[in-house]
């Protein structure tokens, strides 16, 4: 795929993305996801770092895992996994389909938002391990 191709997708490595699932015409019954993702707000923001949301939405993070790594030395790991819990069980349960973000500057697919969970989970307890 061409960049143009992936515009919409979230890259979280130099060749490996979550693709963009088309919500059609569901704009109208999308569901606020920011108070879900209480706890991961710390990494999230830290992880803010090629543009800001405001102007780039997604590709304004680095979700690859050199990325999350970084962001992750002055942060609190078990905290943070915990939180990734708590926020897949908050999305799963979310009435709609549809979630956006107005800190992120996002909207998307429920599943999407689940993919990138399960991939910040994923950084958060390999970087725990590697550590430990």
């Amino acid at each position: 795929m061409t960049q143009r191709e992936r515009q919409y997708d979230i890259q979280i490595a130099d060749d490996a993305w979550i693709e963009c699932i088309d919500i059609g015409e569901r704009y109208d019954q999308a569901g606020d996801i920011d108070a879900l993702l209480d706890g991961l707000w710390p990494l999230i923001c830290r992880l803010e770092t090629h543009c800001v949301a405001g102007c780039c939405g997604m590709d304004a993070f680095d979700f690859t895992h050199a990325g999350i790594d970084t962001a992750l030395l002055e942060l609190d790991s078990a905290q943070l996994h915990a939180a990734c819990a708590a926020a897949k069980e908050a999305v799963t349960a979310a009435a709609s389909d549809v979630l956006t973000s107005a800190t992120m500057n996002h909207i998307a697919d429920k599943r999407v938002f689940l993919q990138l969970l399960d991939h910040l989970d994923a950084c958060i307890v390999g970087q725990d391990r590697a550590g430990a």
